[in-house]
């Protein structure tokens, strides 16, 4: 996927600890084909990744967009959330983001000051609709975005910030019904380049070395 983003200068520098930031000028296309990295939420007082951003609809509002650059290609929207859910409401429990001041090529870290002034905890009111929560081995990863696999997700559906819906999708046992059903049209694996094997055969290759699961 791509993007258009616009800004005004071009830098480029290594920090002290030989990380690499760059601000890109112009009109220029940004390539996101780069996996992200995941945000935490701890439910249940658990710790888990979610392949959601629910701070996005809140920046996406401000009048005046707070200036983040990203660390790395690997988090493009360049900060990191820490969520929990407690009493069904979600809340906003930590942030690390990064800013710059381009005229001196200074970076620096921001915590939660610097999108909620004198607030160490902020239940997510402004946020409505599912966050993803992988759960389990990852069956298949594809560096883009969150689109990699994992054996189970878990969907939290909230209305302004409330948890109001919840559902777990087993994608080995979807996969292995698929298998069961498409078994006759199923081609042999030998037949297929293993450099170019789709999602649905490194499913069944998972099935067999975990679950002994063999459609054949």
């Amino acid at each position: 996927m791509f993007h258009v983003l616009s800004t005004s200068i071009y830098l480029k520098y290594f920090n002290k600890s030989g990380l690499y930031f760059i601000t890109l000028c112009d009109t220029i296309i940004r390539n996101e084909m780069t996996a992200q990295a995941m945000e935490k939420i701890f439910i249940n007082g658990r710790e888990h990744s979610m392949a959601s951003e629910p701070l996005a609809s809140y920046l996406s509002k401000l009048k005046e967009k707070p200036k983040l650059i990203f660390p790395s290609t690997a988090c493009w929207r360049g900060y990191y959330g820490t969520w929990e859910i407690k009493d069904d409401k979600l809340y906003l429990i930590a942030f690390e983001g990064y800013t710059a001041n381009l005229s001196e090529r200074k970076y620096w870290e921001v915590g939660m000051d610097f999108i909620f002034p004198n607030q160490k905890r902020v239940f997510a009111e402004w946020f409505s609709g599912e966050i993803r929560v992988p759960l389990g081995d990852m069956l298949d990863y594809v560096h883009g975005g969150y689109l990699s696999s994992f054996e189970k997700d878990m969907f939290l559906e909230f209305k302004n910030g409330e948890l109001i819906g919840q559902r777990t999708v087993d994608n080995i046992l979807e996969a292995a019904k698929e298998l069961i059903n498409r078994k006759k049209e199923i081609v042999p694996e030998k037949k297929i380049n293993t450099k170019k094997k789709s999602l649905f055969f490194k499913i069944l290759d998972f099935l067999k070395i975990k679950y002994h699961y063999n459609a054949f």
